[in-house]
């Protein structure tokens, strides 16, 4: 797979790149992984831009968003699977800024996923969204990381 996360602003803390850091390289094994940072803006409307901006035709998008779809784990990697099945190999996560998605995001995203019912800073939803593509590739791959 060919995934992207699309994040708005510049991570600085240590601990939270670290930990992402851990992640892309146990992704590796998987295909190519990256974070690309846009600028934060003083509205959603210029980082939704940004966001936008950073997409092609072809990529399966995944915003991450608090009024968006829960899924299990297992319910996770199947969605994955099954695109990757139709030839969708090319996915992008969309991280928003402290006000999340405008309704542009929203409406090109083939999923509103939401990651939980509470709030993360929106910093550390990237180890978090990255673990748990991590968790659902080795999933699909019958690696025993992820126990139900």
């Amino acid at each position: 797979m060919d995934i992207t996360i699309l994040a708005v602003g510049k991570c600085r803390e240590k601990p939270i790149l670290t930990l992402a850091d851990t992640y892309l390289k146990r992704l590796q094994a998987y295909g190519r992984v990256q974070v690309v940072e846009v600028p934060q803006s003083p509205t959603a409307d210029k980082e939704s831009d940004a966001l936008l901006a950073k997409l092609s035709a072809d990529h399966l998008v995944i915003a991450l968003d608090e009024k968006g779809k829960r899924m299990t784990t297992r319910n996770f990697a199947d969605f994955l699977q099954k695109n990757a099945d139709v030839g969708r190999h090319k996915v992008a996560f969309l991280i928003g800024g402290a006000d999340g998605h405008t309704d542009a995001v929203r409406s090109r995203a083939d999923l509103l996923l939401s990651l939980s019912d509470m709030t993360f800073p929106h910093m550390m939803v990237r180890p978090i969204v990255l673990e748990q593509i991590y968790r659902a590739l080795s999933l699909n791959a019958g690696h025993p990381y992820h126990r139900d």
